[in-house]
């Protein structure tokens, strides 16, 4: 029997919406106020698709900052909460979404936190396309751990071979592929030189994406 692509999951931060910068920002300022002078923008990519726990983590160790890593997330996220009105979306999303959403499920599997994620789908108007929103701190372990993604396949009530994951990040993409999902990459300028050779597509934008494109994925 052919496969047949049922559900489309997507990573929020720089898949969805473009947000990586204002990450940044809200962690130099937090990392600053807690006695790190420096922070480049060059090490902060080395977390993108990971999580918030991980920059806190290492940071905590090698500053001996004295607080926990949820007293530092916190800090972070309430600066970067204030920061959201700035963002916006990635190139083709809402035409993504638009296509599809009366013909498949559609969740968001993102290393950040629930309330983030759902105050970024509210302000752009997004929650009502999305059936599942799962979020970095409902997971014990992070991407790219395949967890968030089995966890989602499985309120979807789908096979991993009926969905396709969208990430921008190796880390994100190694996620979905670990749990056994299609995974299409889609590069931004961060994380462009990323290894993807374990992508079952790489697109430019969704603007690339329709059935066509979904039936190839399958037969491929």
């Amino acid at each position: 029997m052919r496969k047949m692509i049922k559900a489309l999951i997507f990573d929020l931060d720089g898949t969805l919406v473009d947000s990586e910068t204002l990450h940044y920002r809200a962690w130099e300022k937090a990392l600053l106020q807690n006695g790190v002078p420096s922070f480049s923008f060059e090490e902060f990519l080395r977390f993108i698709g990971t999580s918030n726990e991980k920059v806190a983590v290492e940071h905590i160790e090698s500053h001996n900052i004295p607080k926990s890593v949820a007293e530092l997330v916190l800090e972070k996220q309430t600066i970067y909460m204030e920061l959201l009105p700035e963002i916006e979306l990635c190139p083709g999303v809402k035409e993504m979404l638009n296509r599809f959403h009366e013909k498949m499920k559609m969740a968001v599997a993102s290393s950040s936190h629930k309330k983030e994620i759902m105050a970024i789908l509210d302000m752009n108007n997004l929650l009502g396309y999305f059936s599942f929103i799962i979020g970095g701190d409902m997971v014990q372990k992070k991407k790219p751990d395949p967890e968030i993604y089995l966890r989602t396949q499985s309120f979807l009530q789908l096979h991993p071979d009926e969905c396709v994951a969208f990430e921008d990040s190796v880390h994100g993409l190694n996620a979905a592929k670990n749990a056994g999902m299609y995974g299409v990459a889609i590069p931004n300028m961060f994380t462009k030189n990323n290894n993807f050779d374990r992508a079952d597509g790489i697109v430019a934008s969704f603007k690339e994406v329709d059935e066509k494109y979904l039936s190839a994925l399958v037969l491929s």
